[in-house]
């Protein structure tokens, strides 16, 4: 895998929680916590929930089939349950997952 390989943008819809602005603070400053080597982190309200896209230029020593899934399994259940209230189901949806 390239240097180039290793860039990525991944998008998520956090549903089942309270779109708060607190909660949008704290969800900001646990997943800068948990990944430390993001460039970018952009979490926006929606109805019953969050935008959430975090923008990597290097998510090595992962590879392109287990990045996402740590992510996903991981990383944003844990942030969304130590900083968000839940209203229900917590929902998490890929959006988008673009790599270059």
């Amino acid at each position: 895998m390239s240097e180039l390989e290793t860039q990525c943008i991944l998008k998520y819809l956090l549903k089942g929680v309270a779109p708060e602005r607190g909660a949008k603070v704290a969800l900001t400053g646990e997943l800068l916590e948990l990944l430390p080597n993001a460039t970018a982190i952009t979490i926006l309200p929606v109805v019953d929930g969050f935008s959430v896209e975090l923008e990597f230029a290097n998510f090595s020593p992962f590879s392109r089939n287990g990045f996402e899934p740590y992510v996903a399994e991981h990383i944003l259940p844990q942030a969304a349950a130590s900083s968000c209230t839940s209203i229900g189901d917590v929902q998490l949806q890929l959006l988008q997952a673009h790599y270059r």
